[in-house]
């Protein structure tokens, strides 16, 4: 029994406890309760600035490094949520009309997610911003690029492109006096391709020596910096050859000059670049010497050696020679029955091409020339486009396209015999 009673405490404690835990946060956040806060060393911006003060000639030459501290009550679920690094104080300038000492009203902007007319400002460090305002000068300076470093063996560089590549600063004359350049410093310990980097630069003075000042101004925050890293590759030149019965890559012989040339590029660019076609050459329209020049063009993205602008081709073609044959003798086919094809045309001078022991020893009987009448249907001549073949002759082929004039009409009928008409060769019988 005393066991029992103990356990029945225990559960009457936790109870206890969730209920006052309830309690509190019904009264806590149901409520609204208020509670208090303190963000420290907020920055200062400043509106305007770059607009109408600099309209007028006007600059701030103190008050940049002006932090607030704010005392915020609200309630305990807005304060909740609030992120302190996104509170913002706006110091608008565009009021400045002129130089000296100016005081400026400030405001606080709060995260999106958190409504301003839930929290109030108890107090602040400071309810203004002092600034010193001056006469605006300008003054627009190059920036420089020390490239430190090696990149990976067989790789070289070439020169930085900068953006932007002159600086506009913005402060007192005496200040701007001294300041000569900017210089950003690119690192390159290994590199295999384009290096791209946003830079902070320095300034300089005439005797290269680095200025520190804070009075002078400039809209821009980082140099974008461009390091072209590239190497190189041999490439050969190469032609396509269209080879037919008796011009083959065999009987000719082609000299390309020069016969690699060698590219310039980024290395994922080259590795995609196996060699360059300068033209296709029919074989069997080659003469037995020809030289051909061609313009050379660098594929996109790399660059041709300097001085290396063309390409010349000097084909000799050899063991190969052509003869005229005239065909008289044609094949038609697909003749529409119950009528009849005839070539108009008396003879066909072919043009055959290929290894000169066989082309002389040819005659026109070895060359066959097809005629199909497909789709003709109805009688009349025609030009039709024959189909020209070699018998027994591999390394010979036919040089061209030929055309024949053909008759289309209609097969006479053959007179059918007459059964009365008796044979004179066969012996008669005498009458009784």
């Amino acid at each position: 029994m005393e066991k029992k009673s103990k356990g029945g405490v225990v559960i009457r404690i936790v109870l206890s406890i969730l209920v006052a835990v309830a309690i509190w946060l019904y009264v806590d956040i149901g409520q609204a309760t208020t509670v208090r806060t303190v963000v420290r060393n907020i920055p200062v911006e400043f509106s305007g600035e770059n607009g109408v003060l600099a309209d007028r000639n006007l600059m701030l030459l103190s008050g940049y490094d002006t932090t607030i501290d704010l005392w915020l009550e609200g309630p305990r679920t807005t304060l909740w949520k609030l992120d302190k690094n996104k509170i913002r104080i706006v110091a608008n300038t565009s009021g400045i009309t002129e130089t000296g000492l100016q005081s400026l009203n400030y405001d606080v902007i709060y995260p999106d997610n958190v409504s301003r007319t839930n929290i109030k400002i108890e107090k602040a460090s400071a309810y203004t911003v002092t600034v010193t305002v001056g006469e605006l000068s300008t003054k627009e300076v190059p920036v420089y690029c020390d490239v430190t470093g090696q990149v990976a063996d067989g790789f070289f560089t070439e020169t930085v492109q900068l953006d932007p590549a002159t600086l506009l600063l913005r402060g007192q004359r005496d200040d701007l006096l001294s300041v000569a350049y900017a210089k950003v410093d690119m690192p390159a310990d290994g590199a295999e391709k384009t290096v791209v980097l946003g830079l902070a630069y320095t300034l300089y003075d005439y005797n290269d020596i680095p200025i520190e000042n804070e009075s002078i101004r400039t809209d821009t925050k980082l140099i974008q910096a461009t390091l072209p890293v590239k190497t190189t590759k041999e490439i050969p030149l190469l032609m396509n050859y269209v080879e037919a019965p008796g011009s083959t890559e065999a009987t000719m012989k082609c000299t390309i000059v020069p016969r690699y040339i060698t590219l310039s590029g980024e290395k994922d660019v080259l590795e995609d670049i196996d060699s360059i076609l300068l033209d296709t050459i029919y074989l069997q329209d080659l003469q037995p010497y020809q030289s051909y020049e061609y313009p050379l063009h660098a594929p996109e993205g790399t660059t041709l050696p300097e001085g290396v602008e063309k390409a010349t081709a000097t084909i000799v073609v050899r063991g190969v020679s052509e003869r005229t044959l005239t065909v008289t003798e044609f094949r038609f086919t697909d003749v529409l029955e119950g009528y009849t094809a005839t070539a108009v045309t008396e003879g066909l001078d072919i043009v055959v091409r290929g290894l000169t022991a066989d082309v002389e020893s040819m005659e026109p009987e070895d060359v066959i020339v097809t005629v199909s009448m497909e789709p003709i249907v109805t009688v009349g001549d025609y030009t039709v486009p024959v189909e020209v073949t070699l018998s027994g002759y591999p390394n010979v082929g036919a040089k061209g396209k030929y055309q024949l004039i053909v008759n289309l009409s209609e097969t006479p009928e053959e007179p059918e015999p007459d059964p009365e008409v008796e044979n004179p060769d066969e012996p008669q019988e005498p009458e009784e």
